[in-house]
């Protein structure tokens, strides 16, 4: 199969690359709400879309305003690609603020089966959006980009379609990694010292996750909470919390202190912080740089 793939893509690339640069229509400008959507446009599309990131880096996808600029930027947009599922809360105010007839816009949780979150707070069941942590889930968001994007040039139909494959080849890679290196562990508890970003992770490779707060970043870990995870982290033996990369948390390190766990870091992947968007990190970094950390914390062999 993956023989059959490669000779596919070496057939397509350079058909598609065949068309003279002159007769190709200038390249899309499409605009991401998440760094890992904008990573999965950018593959696809290669050189014929300008792909750029709403949020600026360092900044929380819950809690971020637009500016005047940022609406200009999406009325000259060929495509938008958000999340959805309320992840974005902005969204609703900022796209009623632009009447551009152009402007498609693909959400791309409303066609992916979401798992539901219980928020102890509120006493209700939530929608979990942080599907890109699920790299299954991601090669169903790569086809609806390259879908999406072929119905605004249908010209560049097999360049998108190779590009998605390219895509979705590294991300069955990526998986197969954390199947293989999360498969033999010691411990199967995900304790997590900070927001419920892990759930589409931990189901997909068999872990149980433990966060102190609900879905939204925003959310107050409780001190019943606290108190319960020190309970469950005891008779699980817990050997690690893992805190949020460039969030810091004062609950998370009294719960490594009476658990006398390690405090390992896992990286959401929404955004960038400024030094790492500098230095070029990659989704993918991000997601091996977790894989290293969730293998030590969990003791897998």
């Amino acid at each position: 199969m993956k023989k059959h793939l490669a000779l596919l893509l070496g057939v397509l690339i350079p058909a598609v690359s065949l068309i003279p640069v002159s007769q190709r229509p200038a390249p899309l400008k499409v605009v991401t709400s998440i760094f890992p959507l904008r990573e999965f446009a950018k593959e696809i599309a290669g050189d014929r879309a300008e792909v750029s990131l709403l949020l600026p880096p360092g900044a929380g996808v819950h809690t971020w305003q637009p500016r005047a600029s940022d609406i200009l930027r999406l009325s000259a947009a060929d495509l938008f690609i958000q999340v959805g599922a309320g992840l974005e809360p902005w969204i609703h105010g900022l796209l009623k603020s632009i009447s551009s007839p152009k402007l498609r816009v693909l959400a791309v949780a409303d066609s992916i089966p979401l798992e539901e979150h219980q928020d102890e707070e509120a006493g209700k069941k939530e929608s979990d959006p942080h599907v890109w942590l699920d790299f299954g889930l991601d090669m169903v968001i790569a086809d609806l980009i390259a879908a999406e994007l072929t119905e605004i040039d249908p010209s560049s139909t097999l360049f998108f379609q190779a590009g998605a494959a390219r895509l979705k080849e590294r991300l069955r890679k990526l998986d197969a990694s954390y199947s293989q290196g999360l498969g033999r562990c010691a411990s199967k508890a995900l304790v997590v010292g900070g927001h419920a970003a892990f759930g589409y992770l931990a189901k997909r490779y068999g872990l149980e996750q433990l966060s102190l707060s609900g879905l939204s970043p925003d959310a107050e870990a409780l001190p019943s909470r606290l108190m319960s995870a020190i309970v469950w982290g005891k008779e699980h033996k817990v050997r690690a919390v893992f805190t949020e990369a460039n969030v810091s948390s004062q609950m998370a390190m009294v719960l490594a202190k009476e658990l006398q766990a390690e405090v390992l870091t896992l990286h959401p992947g929404g955004n960038l912080s400024k030094k790492e968007w500098e230095s070029g990190r990659s989704f993918f970094d991000l997601m091996e740089e977790n894989l290293v950390n969730l293998k030590r914390g969990l003791a897998c062999e």
